[in-house]
């Protein structure tokens, strides 16, 4: 047993010897540096630029190395892939010359002499990023809109002052297009400023946005929906001489508009689901299988024209699934809201129709997160870039435009309309 003990441990040292030696002999003969980058070019951007070179023709050349010192004093180092011919930099507090230099990497980390080259960048990225910022009231909150193009790291503050106390929020974003909702506000005045710093210490003053209030609205009470069949939809132009309804239309000269793309309801009922489920305040908690939802029994696209008993106007609306199985089943992804207020249903709504947006439903990126949007609806604002009420209306169409896997129905559980009645 010793002596095979004995045997495993002059193995093992030879084994440490020999690579140690190789080691040894590959450093030795790997010390060259690789040869300069060569045609470089600058193109500046916000806070930065990016360089275009031509790499070396050393086999074992790695990468590409920039290193440059920001306003605050502090050494950046920027590194490419071994794939590419170009090299971001970014950071940058000022339109002014700096000075950057180049260098180019070999598998061995030898480095070439640097390519020294003196670039003036556009204004820093958060300044663009400032001039683009608006902040407005939204319902129960202010909304902060802002531009980023070059997607640079940032951090938002912004400060609400009202309502007898002062709130700093903070929010970091790298969109090139950022919508944040400052939500659970009151209706009363807020002067709000903010003011956006980036991770090289670059800050911008405080820019004031004064007065904001939100604006108000409520979740509309649906006792007084209902169904608006079609025969009620073309109101005197509904042809009558068949006795069984399913099989009357409109007359004849209206027979044009009654197609499933327009002026006709899908399905009022098939299977279990209904139609007048889909405003009577109940979505079913269990995630697997549902019976409160409409089902339009026809593929898409299809439409419901619901008729709201009164006068409103809506800012808000809540979308409910079936069922949490029915991301990417049956659930309906996009629709189409239209309104229409004419005041004299009996000889049809045909001609004040007027379309207000499309709105679709994106599935979140986690379990937790799609759970709680399933329980809670998805919300759409009505004119999301300016919120505001829509006109006061009294008949809603509501079109089905989409699902997730192209099927041949549509099912969803429940509307939820918020805004104002009209007194």
């Amino acid at each position: 047993m010793k002596l095979k003990y004995n045997i495993i441990l002059m193995t093992l040292a030879c084994f440490v010897w020999a690579v140690g030696c190789k080691t040894e002999s590959d450093t030795a003969r790997d010390t060259q540096a690789p040869g300069p980058l060569s045609n470089v070019t600058f193109t500046p951007l916000n806070g930065g630029g990016y360089f275009k070179y031509t790499i070396p023709a050393d086999e074992d050349y790695l990468y590409a190395r920039a290193e440059y010192s920001t306003d605050s004093g502090e050494t950046i180092s920027k590194t490419s892939s071994v794939y590419a011919d170009s090299l971001v930099i970014e950071g940058l507090g000022s339109i002014k010359e700096y000075d950057v230099k180049l260098f180019a990497v070999d598998r061995y980390s030898n480095e070439s002499e640097p390519v020294t080259v003196t670039i003036t960048p556009l204004e820093p990225a958060v300044t663009a990023s400032l001039a683009s910022l608006d902040i407005y009231a939204g319902f129960s909150s202010v909304v902060v809109t802002m531009e980023n193009p070059q997607e640079t790291p940032i951090d938002i503050y912004v400060t609400l002052k009202g309502n007898g106390s002062e709130a700093l929020k903070v929010y970091t974003s790298n969109k090139a297009e950022e919508r944040i909702f400052i939500q659970g506000l009151d209706a009363v005045p807020y002067e709000v400023s903010a003011y956006i710093k980036d991770n090289y210490g670059n800050c911008t003053e405080s820019k004031s946005f004064g007065s904001i209030t939100p604006l108000t609205d409520y979740k509309l009470d649906k006792k007084s929906f209902s169904f608006l069949r079609d025969q009620l939809l073309y109101g005197d132009r509904w042809d009558y001489t068949e006795s069984s309804w399913e099989k009357q239309t409109p007359k004849e000269e209206w027979k044009e508009l009654y197609t499933q793309d327009s002026m006709k309801n899908a399905k009022e009922s098939r299977f279990e689901g209904h139609i007048n489920k889909f405003w009577d305040d109940m979505t079913d908690d269990d995630p697997n299988y549902s019976l409160n939802y409409f089902h339009s029994g026809t593929s898409y696209p299809f439409s419901y024209f619901i008729d709201l008993g009164r006068e409103v106007q809506i800012s808000r609306m809540r979308l409910f699934m079936r069922n949490l199985n029915a991301w990417g089943t049956y659930t309906v992804k996009t629709c189409e809201i239209w309104i229409s207020n004419d005041q004299t249903p009996e000889d049809g709504i045909l001609d004040d129709w007027e379309y207000v947006g499309t709105y679709t439903i994106n599935k979140p990126a986690s379990d937790s997160e799609t759970a709680l949007e399933f329980k809670e609806g998805s919300e759409f604002w009505i004119y999301p870039e300016n919120p505001t009420f829509t006109r006061p209306f009294r008949y809603l169409r509501y079109k089905a435009v989409k699902d997730w896997n192209n099927g041949s129905i549509g099912c969803m559980s429940e509307i939820t309309l918020y805004g104002q009645d009209v007194k």
